[in-house]
C-alpha cells in the first residue's frame, strides 16, 4: 500500500470524471479543488483541510476521514456512502440534490444541512466527548 503524507501543503486542481480508489492523504491543505463526476473510494484522508472545494456529483464510498474539517465546500448531487467520519467539521457547505446512506459520524460537528441528511438511511452519529482536536490541528496549521 503506498501512502502520501504532506505537511502543510495547499493543494489546487480541476478534474472531472476521476476513479480514485485507494487514496491516502494526510496533513494536507486542499483548496479550490473541483472534482466533478468522480468517484472516490476506499481511502482515506488525516487531517486534512478541504477548503472551497466542489464535489459535483461525486460519489465517496468507502471512504474514512479523520480529523477533517470541510469549508465552504459544495457536495452538489453527490452521495457519500459507507463512509466514516471521526472528528471532523463542516461549516457553510451546500448540499444540494445530495444523499448520505450507511455512514457513521463520530464527535463531528454537523451543520444544519448535512444533519438533515444524517437522519435515516442507517447512518450512526455518535457524540462521545467534548474535545475536538481538529481545532487545535487547525490553530497550529496557521500558526505555522
Amino acid at each position: 500500500m503506498f501512502t502520501q503524507t504532506f505537511e502543510k501543503t495547499q493543494i489546487e486542481s480541476s478534474e472531472s470524471y476521476q476513479m480514485i480508489k485507494d487514496e491516502h492523504l494526510a496533513f494536507l491543505v486542499v483548496a479550490h479543488q473541483i472534482l466533478a463526476g468522480s468517484r472516490v473510494s476506499l481511502s482515506t484522508y488525516r487531517q486534512v483541510v478541504f477548503s472551497d472545494c466542489t464535489f459535483y456529483a461525486t460519489e465517496f464510498q468507502g471512504v474514512t476521514f479523520e480529523n477533517c474539517v470541510f469549508e465552504n465546500c459544495n457536495f452538489e448531487f453527490s452521495h457519500l456512502r459507507k463512509c466514516k467520519f471521526k472528528n471532523c467539521s463542516f461549516q457553510n457547505c451546500k448540499w444540494v440534490a445530495a444523499s448520505i446512506s450507511t455512514s457513521t459520524f463520530e464527535d463531528c460537528v454537523l451543520e444544519a444541512g448535512i444533519e438533515t441528511l444524517t437522519y435515516g438511511n442507517q447512518n450512526q452519529v455518535f457524540y462521545m466527548c467534548e474535545s475536538h482536536t481538529t481545532d487545535i490541528y487547525i490553530e497550529e496549521l496557521l500558526a505555522a
